[in-house]
């Protein structure tokens, strides 16, 4: 049997809507007399009801066809018209616009990636990233265009607004949502990042470290190695520079990498003995599962803890989760008590079974402690 929390949130319904499509069709009335916004918001709004987030905006870009003149210069400064001003530059984070503006910056993307109409297409981008990100619509540049738009990239990397020079590593992450999927040679994404991790705004960096953990799904060496070097070259301020190896390092040390966790500052054999474990044996669809037992350390050093639940799947096997407990510093002969209820109510993103699940303690990636246990309806 299986059970999973019931839903009605749409994020589609929430960033795309009559008003947010109202107040697209404005500035495209107000750069373009000949544009008709009723008829625009009618014939995209008529369709949303079926249609999910990126299908949205693929409708309005579609919608666009029938509303601007069929020269693309004469669309592309309309749409450069219609843009809202270029966001705060005095910010430096959470200043993501609205994402209406999503739509210009996609029709370019659709129409402008060919060689004639590349340069014009490229600099439409660098000013559309001033009021929403377009890190989605350049991958299409980067696939046909890579040569071209790679050097367009190391441009926006030195770029004086920040919400450009967060697109030179936004744009080029090897595993951007919702996006088309491109492939740049490793070492080349690196020099990018190499010139913005010491940015100073947390929006470039935590982009620098975002794009750094996609690398490392598949370069987990090459991320470890470049982070060592940036922590050498010390351009970036010492703490920022530790968040954004934490933040770079997620994915690695989530499958227990041990030159990341040694990274980290985690030794990757840690010195503990584990005593009195208990877990609840029977746990109830709603409930928690509650796990207790004593950590003692057999030398001084920095302890990563964490449970491991591994959940029952549909087929009878089990697929894993790791749930952060603490971080510690311990002396040698120092507990520390573990006390930890897991909740097992129902949630969207998780579908649970009836049967035997396992759970178990981690510390620096090292298991011990396992334990079955029924979660029953």
């Amino acid at each position: 049997m299986s059970i999973k929390a019931e839903t009605s949130f749409s994020l589609a319904d929430q960033l795309f809507n009559a008003d947010s499509v109202a107040r697209l069709s404005k500035n495209l009335k107000a750069a373009h007399k000949g544009f008709k916004p009723k008829r625009f918001e009618k014939t995209v709004l008529e369709a949303f009801p079926v249609l999910e987030l990126k299908a949205r905006i693929s409708c309005m870009v579609d919608a666009l066809d029938d509303h601007l003149p069929a020269s693309f210069n004469d669309s592309l400064a309309i749409l450069e018209a219609a843009l809202p001003e270029p966001l705060d530059p005095t910010l430096t984070d959470d200043d993501f616009g609205e994402f209406i503006w999503a739509v210009p910056s996609e029709y370019v993307a659709k129409h402008g990636c060919s060689e004639e109409r590349l340069d014009r297409s490229l600099a439409f981008l660098r000013r559309a990233t001033m009021s929403f990100t377009v890190e989605s619509a350049i991958r299409p540049f980067l696939r046909d265009f890579p040569e071209e738009t790679m050097s367009f990239v190391h441009d926006c990397a030195s770029h004086d607004n920040y919400h450009v020079r967060r697109l030179a590593s936004e744009g080029i992450r090897p595993y951007l949502p919702w996006a088309l999927r491109v492939i740049i040679e490793p070492d080349r994404v690196v020099e990018v990042l190499s010139k913005l991790h010491a940015d100073n705004t947390r929006y470039v960096t935590r982009s620098v470290a975002n794009t750094m953990n996609d690398l490392s799904r598949d370069h987990p060496a090459l991320v470890i190695d470049t982070l060592n070097g940036w922590r050498n070259e010390a351009r970036q301020h010492e703490g920022e520079l530790d968040w954004m190896t934490r933040h770079s390092l997620r994915t690695l040390v989530k499958t227990d990498n041990a030159d990341a966790l040694e990274l980290l500052g985690y030794p990757a054999a840690p010195q503990f003995s584990l005593g009195k474990v208990s877990a609840t044996e029977k746990v109830k669809v709603g409930e928690s599962l509650k796990w207790r037992g004593t950590l003692t350390s057999k030398a001084a050093q920095k302890l990563k803890v964490a449970l491991r639940v591994y959940f029952l799947k549909a087929n009878g096997t089990h697929s894993t989760k790791v749930f952060a407990i603490k971080d510690v510093d311990l002396g040698k002969g120092e507990k520390f008590e573990i006390d930890k209820a897991l909740s097992f109510k129902p949630i969207t993103t998780r579908v649970l079974y009836a049967g035997t699940h396992h759970v178990e303690l981690l510390v620096n990636g090292k298991a011990r402690g396992k334990k079955s246990f029924q979660l029953v309806t």
